[in-house]
């Protein structure tokens, strides 16, 4: 009689922790594809997508709708951008300008009437502007002297045109000054940001326009007035 032997088992036997690697090892789907898959598998939307497909000029007409609009509002950054950097570099460039051109000795004290006639001038220059009326700034001007009739002139050439400006003093200050047997004057340096429009339409807009200025003062009854203003640009 031959002895009983068990048959062999063809698979080798693979411990539980193999398996459960083996397991493991299977790649899944990612997320986004398991979600596009169930979304696509939606009925209604497969029914739109059906339908959408037989209308291919529609189709491209609304890409071309989205592309456009894409690339306006691309653009639209991007001019941002480009604006806000030259703001940046006019602003250094404003900072830069003040540093070299301030003066290197103290200033002599100036009158405090001076300054609040220049203060006072620069807000009613502001308003002027901004109104399109002259007769804002004759309080500060003297009748008869050259500031004045500039003034005419440049205001007539607004009612001609409609211009309107929209000026904003950022900063300012004296430079120098000196009173004489005639009267006095004083040298300023002045920050001004300036949107010019005619109607609704904006035609200019700049910022950190910075003038040195040279005020020519006279003293009459009723306190300082100016007679000239001579105006260098400085940072356009």
């Amino acid at each position: 009689m031959k002895p009983f032997r068990r048959p062999r088992l063809r698979h080798r036997y693979a411990p539980p922790q193999r398996a459960a690697r083996r397991r493991n090892d299977t790649v899944s789907p990612p997320l986004s594809d398991r979600l596009a898959s169930i979304i696509l598998a939606w009925q209604p939307l497969d029914r739109l997508l059906t339908g959408a497909m037989r209308y291919p000029r529609a189709l491209m007409g609304v890409a071309g709708v989205c592309g456009i609009v894409i690339a306006i509002w691309s653009l639209t950054r991007f001019g941002n951008a480009i604006q806000d950097a030259e703001y940046r570099d006019s602003s250094s460039a404003t900072q830069s300008a003040y540093t070299h051109l301030s003066p290197i000795h103290p200033l002599s004290p100036v009158p405090d009437d001076m300054v609040r006639l220049l203060t006072a001038y620069n807000q009613a220059s502001a308003l002027a502007a901004m109104q399109g009326r002259a007769d804002v700034l004759s309080p500060y001007l003297t009748p008869d002297g050259p500031a004045w009739q500039a003034v005419i002139r440049e205001y007539a050439r607004r009612a001609e045109t409609g211009e309107r400006h929209q000026a904003t003093l950022v900063r300012w200050g004296v430079l120098a000054s000196d009173t004489t047997p005639e009267g006095a004057w004083v040298d300023t340096q002045e920050q001004w940001d300036v949107i010019i429009t005619i109607g609704e339409r904006i035609v200019s807009s700049r910022r950190g326009i910075l003038t040195r200025n040279r005020y020519v003062l006279r003293r009459d009854d009723d306190g300082w007035r100016i007679v000239d203003i001579a105006t260098t640009m400085l940072i356009r």
